[in-house]
């Protein structure tokens, strides 16, 4: 099998990576997967001379003594068995006298019951104190329960992932933890951006934090857990990569239980709407002045009252004189198509004596909301477990992703953006339906087009000038456990993971928007590969002594990548039009070896962050934990880094952390309302090495000289062989209590993480042959947080259960310390200022704060950056509401921001073109049809006096004298000006219903008999429903600069899950 492996990922071309041998890896895998699939499962032979007894009972807590729904009763030694309904009754056939029933449940003492000679069976389960105490998986894949933690973690359950399932499983965490930011984007193929406490955390997928994977290359039903090790001190183990936490997933392994068990799971929405979707006025014509011209703005001409023009006919495609009407007013609109998501997963598992196996296969189908924009992903995963003595485990994973899409454009200030080119530079005289499947005049060389300076058809944009993607990932790891005696464990643990992605480029002749793109025609091919290296070795080892428990851990990692790129493209054009190949270039196409190696600033990023080059980490490291009584702890850990990217003389980093945690209730009498107080904190030294090349005199690769063949230029940049890597000091306090029988659980954590050393290019003397240098400025930052969980269960009585858990949080970052030389001069860089300041231009105002005016009639801009506020928000909020009546479950998850300011970049740049919904007025009309340049702006104009300012804009004499504005000016030059006065700052305020699902379970009875252990159905939507306070036309929830943002899509659809 090994070599048959070998010869089939040769076929790769990727055998080795650096010594890595990837048929070893393969091998160790499916071996693991046969031994656990070939181990014998016990499946009793039935009893011919006994008749089958039939079981029924009621399943109660026997503290409450309340119904219990959601209990397996399996009969012992087989998967046969029954889960009990909202009234917590069962019923189940056994085969004999002598069958053990074993009713099991989260949270609860399993229960073992002899059937005898009874027909009825009622059981009353106890409360599990050890699994209330919940476990958590933390750094290195150690499992710890959180009362022993001094740091703030968070877990998600995977199956509250697994009814809503969109394109990203990051979308849905939105919300679900405190301090997680997810930023969900309403652009085609555009991933969330996750950030934990204002940070992008590591990734680690079943213990190893590869390189080049992401969240969204995890099936949402592979998720068995999902813990959030917030700041440093959760993540210390893992050095500098967790410098800013960690996301922990674990995936799913065996069935449970023994026998054979296959799960599939169907969600599939469609497009039902938008929650934001950009609007313009269809009343005025293309052109400036009131003039009709098809070549710019959308100032024109008054349209459907009789005016003639000649315009382009799509049908003649000719020019004719026709009269100027809104017959495209709904061209966007209609240029929208019905998107969808359809999410499948089918997986088979098996466990039995020596151990298990899984295998599951996803396919997630998504058309986006523009013609031609759709996308299919392909995942396939494998992973077992195996116990070889009483010694030895083997576990092992594997999975690959394919993801191809034959176009990703469409959105952005581009020419390749379908708002910029028909919401906010086309007029509405256009009906663009007209040109859908009738874009060429002569096929593949020239478009059925107006003549237009900035951008193509939009159809010929969708269909021909394409911007396609082919990624492949495959990743895999073993773990390998040994107990030579108890209390002990040696822990090996290699993982890889590597890409092969290709991205394409085509246009056909006679386009006319170039910018990345060729007159001529082009075709282009970016082939980027590489793969990164994560190996383990740990030595573990725990021992009660008296009343206190020793847990120590020692162990070593090495971890490296090695990315590659080639680029290639036809120079000149193609020669025959619709052949799309390199061997069709008129000239001799150009070849780049690995764009843009030397310079930091500028590294060209391959795939999920990780930028071209090569790179090396190893790493000593360990861990002493002291528990007394079960109630009082102490954490102490050190790492130690040696790092390819440092100087020689600061290559070798060590960092500390120390953390405690002390269970109050354990010492103190507490009143009866309150079951469980813990109060923790921890101290953190955490470094940041520096990127590849930053420190190495580099050349570059250009094609720019010698007749446009590949060279190497001298780099610009002098390496400072000193610098120092960046270092992070964080302390963290918080606590956690339950309340009323647990119903009621509180988290809260206060975070200070102190940043200095930061690295920056500083300016040296030209004479030196250089422009820069990298130093350690002086400059410094003190990030401050806050968080709050609440879990409850809000009711519970009866048939009927609510629960509810509710996130707040914050972190702002501010300046702890000035660099005299490099920090900013002006009014907002200070010293216990903010550092996340939104700053620019505004309108001069009088003391009462009225726009001034020229004598042109004009708004006066100020020639001084203002600061309007700040970009992270106030507060981020997350509420997750689940309830259940008997068979039947609802979940509403909602979440939101408070304050912060963003550029609603839409909005802005439709009052510049003409386009926005609000310049159709009054004014327009009497300037465009009677000629009337009659708009005055609401203001003041100066009357004598005059006003100086410092070199920061502040007012050190003022003496002006103000008369409300009287000068009447044009509307469209006004409107251009000045807009809605707020230059598109926008406050980006919103709640939003994330996620809803209404589902019912069916009864046993009727899934039987379809063959089903069990079986769902349910109502399923996601981005639902928003209320925005401030932004119009664009969805704020990404939190960037809108930069015209695509509409943002509702989804409905069903979902369906069958146990087998």
């Amino acid at each position: 099998m090994t070599h048959h492996l070998r010869m089939c990922v040769t076929g790769w071309g990727i055998t080795r990576f650096g010594g890595v041998s990837l048929s070893l890896f393969m091998a160790c895998l499916f071996s693991t997967v046969i031994c656990a699939y070939s181990a014998p499962v016990r499946i009793p032979t039935a009893d011919v001379t006994t008749a089958d007894i039939t079981v029924t009972g009621v399943v109660n807590d026997a503290k409450t003594n309340t119904p219990l729904p959601g209990v397996n009763v399996t009969i012992k030694g087989t998967t046969r068995g029954a889960t009990t309904d909202a009234q917590g009754k069962y019923r189940v056939v056994v085969k004999g006298a002598s069958d053990v029933l074993v009713f099991s449940f989260i949270g609860y003492i399993n229960k073992e019951e002899t059937v005898g000679n009874r027909t009825e069976i009622n059981v009353k389960m106890a409360d599990d104190q050890k699994q209330l105490d919940e476990v958590v998986v933390t750094a290195l894949g150690v499992k710890r329960e959180e009362r022993a933690l001094g740091y703030a973690v968070q877990k998600v359950s995977g199956n509250t992932l697994q009814t809503v399932k969109g394109v990203n499983a990051a979308t849905s965490l939105t919300g679900r933890v405190a301090g997680l930011w997810v930023r969900n984007s309403t652009e085609f193929n555009e991933a969330p951006k996750l950030e934990l406490r204002g940070e992008t955390p590591l990734l680690v997928i079943d213990g190893v934090p590869y390189g080049n994977m992401s969240i969204g290359n995890i099936p949402q039903d592979d998720i068995e857990s999902i813990d959030v090790l917030k700041g440093p001190t959760a993540a210390a183990l893992y050095g500098s990569r967790g410098g800013s936490g960690a996301i922990i997933v674990t995936t799913k392994r065996g069935a449970n239980g023994k026998g054979l068990t296959v799960t599939v799971n169907s969600n599939n929405m469609v497009n039902a709407g938008f929650l934001m979707l950009p609007e313009v006025q269809h009343s005025y014509s293309a052109g400036l002045g009131g003039v009709y011209d098809p070549t710019d703005y959308v100032w024109g001409q008054k349209l459907d009252i009789g005016k003639r023009a000649m315009q382009w006919n799509p049908i003649s495609k000719q020019m004719e004189d026709m009269e100027l009407t809104s017959r495209g007013k709904n061209n966007f609109r209609d240029f929208l198509v019905p998107g969808m998501v359809s999410n499948n997963n089918i997986s088979l598992a098996q466990s039995g004596e020596n151990g298990s196996f899984r295998v599951s296969l996803n396919h997630i189908y998504n058309k986006g909301q523009y013609p031609n924009l759709q996308a299919n992903a392909l995942n396939f995963s494998i992973s077992g477990e195996m116990k070889v003595g009483d010694k030895f485990t083997l576990s092992s994973q594997a999975g690959y992703n394919r993801k191809t899409a034959p176009q990703i454009f469409g959105s952005g200030y581009t020419a390749q953006g379908y708002i910029y080119n028909i919401l906010v530079w086309m007029g509405p005289e256009y009906d663009l339906s007209l040109y859908k499947d009738n874009y060429w005049l002569i096929p593949n060389e020239q478009q059925n087009w107006h003549y237009k300076a900035w951008y193509d058809n939009p159809y010929l944009m969708a269909y021909e000038k394409l911007n396609g993607i082919e990624q492949n990932k495959v990743n895999t790891n073993l773990t390998a456990t040994y107990t030579p005696f108890p209390g002990a464990k040696v822990i090996v643990r290699p993982g890889l993971d590597m890409f092969f992605n290709n991205e394409t480029r085509r246009n056909p002749p006679n386009i006319l928007s170039t910018r990345g793109w060729v007159a001529n025609g082009l075709y282009s091919i970016d082939q980027r590969n590489g793969y990164s290296f994560n190996g383990d070795a740990l030595l573990t080892y725990n021992k009660t002594v008296g009343k206190l428990d020793i847990d120590a851990l020692v162990g070593g990692t090495i971890f490296s990548y090695n990315n590659k790129e080639l680029y290639s493209a036809t120079r000149g054009g193609i020669v025959v039009p619709g052949y799309y190949s390199l061997n069709n270039s008129i000239e001799r196409p150009d070849v780049i070896v690995n764009p843009n190696p030397s310079s930091q600033e500028s590294l060209f990023t391959i795939t999920d962050g990780t930028p071209y080059g090569k790179k090396q980490v190893n790493s000593l490291y360990g861990k002493l934990t002291l528990g007394y009584l079960n109630s009082l702890f102490l954490d102490v850990t050190g790492r130690n880094d040696w790092s390819s990217t440092m100087p020689v003389s600061s290559r070798s980093y060590f960092y500390p952390s120390v953390g405690g945690s002390v269970v109050m209730s354990e010492f103190i009498k507490m009143p009866n309302w309150l079951d469980f107080l813990k109060l923790r904190g921890s101290w953190t030294l955490s470094k940041k090495d520096l990127g590849v090349y930053a420190t190495n005199q580099t050349y570059s690769t250009t094609t720019a000289d010698w007749d446009n063949l590949n060279s190497a230029a001298y780099p610009l940049t002098i390496r400072n062989s000193t610098v120092n890597p960046e270092t992070n000091r964080t302390w963290e306090i918080g606590t956690s209590a339950y309340f009323w029988g647990k119903r009621l659980k509180l988290d809260v954590a206060y975070f200070n993480k102190y940043n200095y050393n930061i690295q920056r290019s500083a300016t040296v003397s030209s004479a030196s042959g250089f422009t820069s240098t990298l130093i350690n400025t002086k400059e410094s930052y003190v990030r401050r947080g806050l968080e709050v969980t609440l879990d409850a269960t809000v009711i519970k009585r009866g048939n009927f259960q609510w629960d509810a858990t509710a996130n707040y949080s914050f972190q702002h970052r501010y300046f702890k310390e000035l660099d005299p030389v490099y920090s900013a001069n002006n009014l907002w860089t200070q010293v216990g200022g903010r550092v996340d300041t939104y700053t620019g231009r505004t309108w001069v105002t009088d003391r009462s704060g009225n726009v001034v005016h020229q004598a042109n009639g004009l708004p006066l801009a100020s020639n001084y950056n203002y600061l309007y506020g700040y970009t992270d928000p106030d507060a981020i909020l997350g509420l997750a509401n689940s309830l259940r009546y008997k068979d039947f479950q609802i979940g509403l998850r909602f979440d939101g921001r408070v304050g912060g300011y963003l550029n609603n970049y839409s909005a802005y740049k439709m009052w510049d073109t003409g386009s926005h919904p609000d310049s159709d007025n009054q004014w327009r009309y009497d300037e465009v049809v009677n000629g009337l340049k009659n708009y005055v702006g609401q203001g003041v104009k100066v009357t004598g006096g005059a006003v100086t300012y410092d070199n920061y804009g502040q007012i050190t004499s003022d003496t002006r004298e103000f008369a409300p504005n009287d000068t009447k000016v044009s509307y469209q030059t006004y409107a251009r000006t000045y807009g809605d006065g707020t230059r598109g700052v926008t406050n980006a305020t919103f709640i939003k219903l994330r996620e809803v699902s209404i589902g019912y379970t069916l009864p046993s009875a009727i899934a039987s008999r379809i063959g089903a252990r069990s079986a769902s159905v349910s109502i399923t939507g996601q981005n639902v429903w928003m209320w925005a306070k401030a932004f119009r036309y664009a969805d704020p929830d990404k939190a960037d600069d809108t930069q015209l943002t695509s509409p943002s899509v509702r989804y409905v659809g069903a979902n369906l899950q069958l146990t087998f």
